[in-house]
């Protein structure tokens, strides 16, 4: 170990009797060679473990101590919920029962899914041409690729770049503090009041495949990529909503497989109801008592 990073977290946990000190071990491994990133008594972050949940929460590089901050107060407010006894009562044995039963319900309707449906062109090309009313578009709408950076000189960086050759979605990628970062600055299509004023200012107003001039907003420095533009009255292209149509034939399908699984359980199990004053007839194995 070479060197630690000491955390104050004292004002966050006012409650504790003592002043909470957390070294970050940034030289230190793990017995597999994993780089420990953070440790909270026997807990520990690893390097591999932290690269995961980044990509998995689609954060950016910038925001690793922000996570490793809340890992470590996770880590403490857990080991004080152990102290404290809540691990022995029954409304935690309670609720790990109904969430393994919804998980295991979960994974067996997702293996039922995988196995019984598939979406396929022709579905999606039939729905797209019998239902084109409902991709008419009701307000001009535009696409474009973002930057926003906190200085000019950084956006100037970034633009220089752009203008060398690099491709905007990596230049975004590695210099845009934007939400939109991790998927190349990509906003996808909106309208004029989705955004702020700045922003629809050159995204409606520059052609197709341009790119705007640096500007400023109170959220900082921008560069906008023009992708594609929709009039008012005119149909998406099948190519910008063929996810969306997939979706919604899936979800379709996903419907009837899951009624139909339950149609077959219910005819394949004893099933008896006890509900007060509900009055009804009785059908396959199901057992209905009235009160």
């Amino acid at each position: 170990m070479n060197r630690f990073l000491l955390l104050r977290l004292s004002k966050i946990y006012i409650f504790c009797p003592v002043i909470l000190i957390i070294f970050l071990l940034f030289s230190c491994s793990t017995k597999d060679g994993s780089d420990i990133v953070a440790q909270v008594d026997g807990s520990v972050l690893t390097r591999a473990q932290l690269k995961k949940q980044i990509e998995r929460l689609g954060l950016r590089q910038d925001q690793e101590h922000e996570f490793v901050e809340k890992w470590i107060n996770d880590q403490l407010l857990y080991l004080e919920a152990k102290r404290q006894g809540f691990d022995k009562s029954k409304d935690l044995r309670e609720e790990l029962e109904r969430v393994k039963r919804e998980f295991m319900i979960q994974k067996l309707l997702e293996k039922t899914y995988a196995e019984k449906i598939k979406v396929t062109e022709e579905e999606i090309a039939s729905y797209y041409h019998n239902n084109m009313d409902l991709f008419k578009v009701n307000e001009e709408e535009v696409r474009i690729q973002h930057i926003l950076t906190k200085t000019r000189a950084e956006a100037s960086i970034a633009m220089q770049e752009i203008k060398a050759g690099k491709a905007f979605r990596e230049v975004a990628k590695e210099r845009s503090i934007g939400p939109f970062a991790g998927h190349g600055g990509d906003i996808g299509f909106f309208t004029k009041k989705d955004v702020i004023p700045e922003v629809a200012r050159y995204a409606f107003r520059i052609p197709e495949g341009s790119l705007s001039p640096i500007f400023k907003s109170v959220h900082g420095y921008h560069i906008l990529k023009v992708l594609k533009k929709r009039k008012k009255g005119s149909i998406k292209d099948l190519d910008d909503i063929r996810d969306e149509i997939a979706q919604r034939i899936r979800v379709t399908k996903e419907r009837s497989v899951y009624y139909d699984l339950l149609f077959q359980l219910q005819h394949s199990e004893k099933i008896s109801i006890n509900v007060p004053g509900k009055a009804g007839a009785t059908s396959g194995k199901i057992t209905e008592t009235n009160n």
